[in-house]
């Protein structure tokens, strides 16, 4: 088995295309759909993990090979077998090189339109980078503009791998994704100091290459414990900045088994420092970095969030209060908004609770439905059936006037059960 030597585009540059863009597009050029060459893929691998693990093929399956693990780690393997291409991203592999739980910190599909109108105009293959999946590039680091994650005309998001269409045009009303559905005006370009996530691009360009950031490299542990070692020398000397001590007090602990990214970029700006600086660092921790800064607040992106803690119990019997006062079974956003949380917190805290409100007001809704169909055919049959006047025969145009202000029915109810009715009157005609 072969495939065609397509290069995977900006290898080695800080524009690497994605996995997902790349296996989309070669299946374009297959003629096959981006599923049916993944499954080749995995069966050619041999690695019986098909079978075993389950994942589904729609945006979970995009957001999945958009990262490191396993599954994307086999078919880039299995795609440079069968290609002869490089199909590596050095600066993912850097980053899980340093950090636990990269994976978090990386989406679906995003875009810019721009890029990928300039691509199109100088007849370039149209794709998706690397660096948009990254959940901390909000703008395009180039030209600053917000990334689209839905296409402008259908707003549809492009999550589907059985699509058989170009890398770059919806994968449902088939328009360029590059087209907008106003025009870019300056108010939509955001000033070169508001883009916040210039420290995720420098890593990108810094290790882009195979090699670049290979030799001297430790790892961040390492890095936490050469810094909790200098503050516990520290402690006879007050010129340690108390914000720079209090952070790493209260986050090293957990750095040693769960670093965060958004963990690091807060350090690394409070030590004066580039993401990666934090990240290639060495053994030896300078004391001037923890010494010298004085900065007393984080900027906006930054800011550490505050944890919402919620009583479950207590939100678990205000629930089961409500329920049992409504006369018909409320839907799961309606229990959501009454009792002050989200349906997602409802579907992974209460689980069971959550599936029962869902089945019962969609049971609900169902008899709802049944009924008004019924009573819309008995009062369009009592109309057609009541006796007409002379000279006159009744119509549907009537029948529809005067029933949907006697019922109140929804429009199409009441239309089919006169058309139904009137049909059924009217057979031997």
């Amino acid at each position: 088995m072969k495939l065609f030597p397509i290069p995977m585009i900006g290898w080695g540059t800080s524009d690497v295309e994605s996995l997902p863009s790349y296996i989309l597009r070669s299946a374009y050029w297959h003629g096959v759909s981006g599923s049916m060459l993944l499954r080749q893929l995995f069966q050619y691998s041999d690695n019986n993990l098909m079978p075993k693990t389950s994942w589904r093929l729609g945006k979970d399956g995009i957001v999945t090979l958009a990262r490191v693990n396993t599954l994307s780690s086999i078919a880039r393997e299995a795609l440079k077998e069968l290609t002869g291409q490089e199909m590596s991203c050095e600066p993912l592999d850097f980053l899980e090189r340093q950090i636990g739980g990269i994976s978090c910190e990386i989406g679906g599909f995003r875009w810019c339109p721009e890029c990928l109108g300039e691509m199109e105009r100088i007849g370039s293959p149209l794709y998706f980078k690397q660096i948009w999946h990254m959940r901390a590039v909000v703008h395009c680091p180039v030209h600053r503009v917000r990334l689209f994650d839905q296409c402008d005309s259908c707003k549809s998001n492009q999550s589907y791998y059985g699509a058989q269409r170009q890398v770059g045009v919806c994968v449902d009303c088939a328009q360029p994704l590059f087209k907008r559905k106003n025009a870019l005006v300056p108010e939509d370009v955001v000033p070169s100091w508001e883009c916040a996530a210039h420290d995720i691009l420098e890593i990108f360009e810094r290790a882009a290459k195979p090699g670049m950031v290979g030799s001297g490299m430790c790892k961040l542990n390492d890095f936490v414990l050469a810094v909790e070692d200098f503050l516990i020398k520290s402690d006879k000397d007050p010129e340690v900045d108390p914000e720079v001590k209090k952070f790493i007090e209260k986050y090293a602990r957990n750095w040693k088994t769960h670093c965060r990214l958004i963990s690091l970029r807060r350090l690394a700006y409070l030590m004066n420092l580039s993401l990666f600086e934090v990240l290639a660092c060495s053994h030896y921790v300078n004391p001037m970095l923890l010494t010298t800064v004085g900065l007393n607040h984080l900027p906006e992106h930054l800011e550490i969030r505050k944890k919402t803690y919620r009583h479950h119990e207590q939100i678990f019997k205000t629930i089961t209060e409500y329920l049992a006062r409504q006369k018909a079974p409320p839907s799961l956003k309606e229990v959501a908004e009454f009792s002050k949380v989200s349906t997602g917190y409802l579907s992974y805290r209460f689980n069971n609770l959550a599936r029962k409100i869902v089945e019962n007001h969609r049971h609900h809704e169902d008899q709802r439905r049944f009924m008004n169909r019924l009573d819309a055919k008995a009062a369009a049959l009592k109309f057609f059936t009541a006796r007409p006047e002379a000279g006159h025969e009744k119509s549907r145009k009537e029948a529809y006037r005067l029933l949907r202000k006697e019922t109140g029915l929804p429009k199409w109810v009441l239309k089919d059960a006169i058309q139904s009715v009137y049909s059924a009157l009217h057979f031997d005609q």
